[in-house]
């Protein structure tokens, strides 16, 4: 595994200083730290993992917890049964060592501990927040979102959805397929400078994809990276990752464009069964070209396809023409994957004459009947300066909608209907989420996770 920053909360001249330089020639960035240092202190060197010497600290379990919590580090106890932190690793399911074992079990099984706090640290978060585990479904593994123009929403709606899952403990991959203009995933996500981005086209501009192999007896090919962990906001644990689309529009306006495109489209569909493989759950940007390889991949792909419109008669014209044309490309089983959600919707619009208007406008284009009705949901306007949120410079990727709500942000209030109706929505794949609300209330009272910025 690559170096990792390591605070190692012991004595310099006793254990804590043995391990932290065992791990130091292992090529990871490790110091002690004795005593009782402040959170602050700790906080600021921006460990990855936390290995706690109970014998030979003085911070204490509280302020270990602020730690956790502002750093999301992976923690590790190396303590003897009965110590009071053995039972703050067993009520939190952070892994423990036994000090005879800690110099030569921690730094050879590092990757397997980290790995084994992070499950105790999601398992206790979903707790706290919801009151208990998280249970959801794993089929269908490939989600798009879709629409006839650009604005719709179908871009936040995406993003939402897959900020919303990780959240509720789903891993989450999300890949960009806009192809006529710069994608806005890594956007959303607040991608930083500094953080690997990895483009479908680019990646198609070095070369193909590995062959789709997959079975005991087949393994799938080994991959150069395709994707960009996103960090979570403060208060949150999730394994949310991302993989860009278009960066430039000047990487479509050469004169091999077209086989670069395609080629892109081949890597999109590598991505998804990759990551789908892996047990994630994939939310596709699919953008809004029908002519494009990777819009047409993404659509063709997606287990369920929301199409994102507006309830005007401007966006369900458009949006029964694109509707349309994708009915006649796949047949009315192809079809029957599709969803519409009405966004934006205001006033006392109601479901049934929105979907009365769009089918009227698709059977005038299609000159026949539909057979089947046409699954769809409503989600309201949001009375949010969404611009004004987005460029604050206090707030990570909790400008998010839903993690608005789900963290009892400052914008929770006008966030609340809109969570609960893309809430509403994901319950069709994942019937879990109906059945457990978007927040623990907190000592009774309406709220949930109170994060730094919020006191």
């Amino acid at each position: 595994m690559s170096g990792k920053r390591v605070v190692v909360l012991g004595n310099m001249a006793a254990l804590g200083g043995a391990l932290a330089n065992r791990l130091a020639g292992l090529g990871h960035e490790a110091m002690a730290l004795p005593g009782a240092p402040a959170p602050e202190v700790v906080i600021a060197l921006r460990p990855e993992v936390l290995i706690v010497i109970a014998a030979e600290t003085a911070i204490s379990t509280a302020a270990m917890q602020d730690i956790l919590r502002e750093t999301g580090a992976a923690a590790v106890v190396v303590a003897e049964a009965g110590d009071p932190w053995a039972a703050w690793a067993e009520a939190g399911r952070h892994p423990m060592v036994r000090p005879p074992q800690a110099v030569e079990e921690i730094p050879s099984r590092l990757a397997d501990l980290i790995a084994q706090s992070r499950a105790g640290e999601r398992d206790r978060y979903l707790r706290e927040v919801y009151g208990g585990p998280v249970l959801v479904g794993v089929s269908p593994r490939i989600i798009g979102f879709g629409g006839p123009k650009g604005g719709t929403g179908k871009s936040s709606m995406a993003a939402n959805a897959a900020a919303l899952l990780a959240a509720r403990g789903v891993p989450v991959h999300v890949i960009d397929a806009e192809s006529d203009t710069r994608g806005n995933m890594i956007d959303f996500f607040r991608v930083g400078e500094g953080d690997p981005v990895y483009s479908l086209v680019e990646l198609a501009a070095a070369g193909p994809p590995p062959a789709l192999a997959g079975g005991v007896l087949e393994p799938g090919a080994a991959a150069p990276a395709f994707w960009t962990p996103i960090r979570p906001p403060r208060g949150i644990r999730w394994d949310l990752r991302v993989t860009a689309g278009l960066l430039t529009v000047e990487q479509i306006l050469g004169e091999q464009a077209g086989a670069l495109m395609a080629r892109a489209a081949q890597w999109l569909e590598f991505a998804a069964r990759r990551a789908a493989a892996e047990g994630y759950t994939v939310i596709l940007d699919a953008g809004n070209n029908l002519l494009s390889p990777l819009s047409m991949r993404a659509i063709n792909i997606a287990d369920i396809l929301y199409i994102v419109l507006e309830p005007e008669d401007t966006g369900l014209i458009s949006g029964a023409s694109w509707l349309a044309a994708v009915y006649q490309r796949a047949g009315p089983e192809g079809f029957g994957r599709v969803r519409v959600i009405f966004n934006k919707v205001r006033g006392t619009e109601r479901l049934d004459a929105l979907i009365a208007r769009l089918r009227e406008h698709m059977e005038a284009i299609l000159r026949r009947r539909l057979p089947r009705a046409i699954p769809a949901y409503m989600v309201p306007w949001v009375d949010l300066d969404i611009a004004r949120a987005q460029t604050s410079l206090e707030l990570g990727v909790e400008y998010l909608m839903v993690l608005q709500h789900l963290t009892g942000g400052r914008y929770a209030a006008e966030t609340e209907a809109f969570a609960a109706a893309l809430q509403g929505i994901l319950s069709e794949i994942f019937p879990a989420l109906a059945q457990a609300p978007l927040r623990k209330p907190a000592d009774g009272r309406r709220g949930g996770l109170r994060l730094p910025w919020q006191r």
